[in-house]
């Protein structure tokens, strides 16, 4: 089964359509969503978005709460301290978003291939995937209404 992707173009406008076309003609399973839908959409392997620097660390665990396995920040004007802030707030990648074209689909493909070895993880009982240890589906109402009421949206 394809690993799901789940883009958000909310502060990605010019970038979203590229990013989207070059995930998708390299064969991957990417979706673009606004950061409303979001927020009622099924858990992805990945969730590719702008993260606000108003709150980050909320967005983060936000997303992970709701299921969604791996959370990759992108920036439009990347720098080193936006990069070590977001990924020390839950980012687990974070990415210009004007790479060529090349390099953005193998940095992707390095997102799926951990989110394929964090799966055998699962599977082998290595990691506990219970909502009190940050793993799980679903996430429920409080975790919805965070990334609902965070600032980016």
């Amino acid at each position: 089964m394809k690993r799901q992707i789940l883009l958000v173009r909310d502060r990605l406008e010019n970038a979203a359509p590229s990013i989207a076309r070059e995930l998708g003609d390299a064969g991957m399973n990417i979706r673009t969503v606004s950061a409303i839908e979001l927020a009622e959409a099924a858990p992805a392997d990945v969730v590719m978005l702008t993260i606000p620097a108003v709150d980050p660390i909320a967005t983060c665990w936000a997303l992970h709460g709701l299921g969604h396995r791996w959370v990759v920040a992108i920036s439009a004007s990347p720098s080193s301290q936006e990069c070590i802030t977001l990924l020390n707030a839950g980012a687990d990648y974070y990415l210009d978003a004007w790479p060529p074209a090349a390099e953005l689909v193998a940095r992707v493909r390095v997102v799926l291939r951990f989110s394929g070895w964090l799966d055998g993880s699962y599977d082998q009982g290595l990691i506990d995937p219970s909502p009190a240890c940050g793993g799980g589906q679903g996430g429920g109402p409080l975790y919805k209404d965070a990334l609902i009421n965070s600032s980016w949206i």
